[in-house]
């Protein structure tokens, strides 16, 4: 069977497991599938940390002025919580984008790589790898093949829990042996510095209440101030300060949507002054924090 026609099959096994706008639910934790029927212009949103596999459509992320393209057989990584700005390029009623979301499991990842190297000898680290915590690349076959596999397990509950929670396992290591993957063993498997930058930003998420220190968390994680300044850009794409500010007030909108008033939202991401919450609020999203509360539910 051609690329082409695979790809058909896939597209047609999303739109029968989700059949609403947004994000579909499936009977496998961690695993979702989104289906948008208009493009729209970019918008600020937190990417958790998830594969996401286009099989229709066109998405574009933007983090730190690099675009990350995504269309019909490509997927789009992201290793933590990345900030970025969100745009459908390609949707519509007739052939909506149809992507398909699977948590990255970093204990499932970890397990995988036990066994690898339990088989085989551990590869060289790849010259001039990139540390980045974001990257797209295309669906290879065996992807491909996987990703319609776990479709397909979704016909009944059993074979979801056995077969698909199976096929998730192969995911994850074909997008370790991927070619653009191939650097993902060495940066999810080492305990230097990109754990490090994983605890700082998981510090973050956990205290968002607190004025954010570039010293508070190079001590947390051991490292000297501008090392750590310098690594996190790498790997996040922006400075510490400018990370912490946009995950709070992505936070703040979430807390405004589920009905909470503007100042509540403020206060609970740290901002003590309404005024200056709402100023850099409007400036990231582009309208006032009052009108999200307008917005219908």
């Amino acid at each position: 069977m051609q690329k082409s026609e695979r790809l058909s099959e896939w597209v047609d096994l999303i739109e029968r497991y989700a059949p609403r706008e947004g994000v579909n639910r499936t009977l496998l934790p961690g695993v979702g599938l989104y289906r948008e029927s208009n493009a729209h212009q970019p918008k600020p949103l937190l990417y958790e940390p998830y594969f996401i596999f286009v099989a229709q459509g066109k998405k574009q992320s933007v983090l730190d002025g690099k675009t990350y393209t995504y269309d019909a057989g490509h997927f789009l990584t992201t290793l933590a919580p990345m900030p970025v700005e969100c745009q459908v390029i390609e949707a519509s009623a007739d052939k909506p984008l149809l992507a398909m979301a699977i948590e990255l499991d970093r204990r499932r990842i970890m397990n995988i790589l036990m066994k690898m190297d339990q088989v085989e000898p551990a590869t060289s680290k790849p010259a001039g790898i990139n540390p980045s915590g974001i990257f797209t690349a295309p669906l290879n076959d065996d992807l491909l093949d996987a990703a319609i596999r776990l479709m397909k397990s979704l016909a009944c509950p059993a074979e979801a829990a056995i077969v698909g929670e199976a096929v998730i396992d192969e995911i994850h290591f074909r997008i370790l042996k991927h070619e653009q993957g191939g650097a993902l063993p060495h940066l999810l498997n080492q305990r230097g510095q990109i754990d490090q930058i994983a605890r700082a930003v998981e510090h973050v998420h956990r205290n968002l209440e607190d004025v954010v220190s570039v010293e508070i968390l190079a001590d947390l994680v051991n490292m000297s101030s501008s090392a750590f300044h310098k690594k996190f850009k790498e790997v996040m794409h922006l400075s510490p300060l400018q990370y912490a500010k946009q995950v709070k007030l992505n936070r703040a909108q979430a807390h405004i949507q589920d009905g909470l008033s503007v100042s509540e939202a403020g206060y609970l991401v740290g901002y003590n002054s309404p005024a200056q919450f709402s100023r850099e609020y409007k400036r990231h999203f582009g309208v006032a924090p009052s009108f999200e509360r307008a917005l219908p539910v």
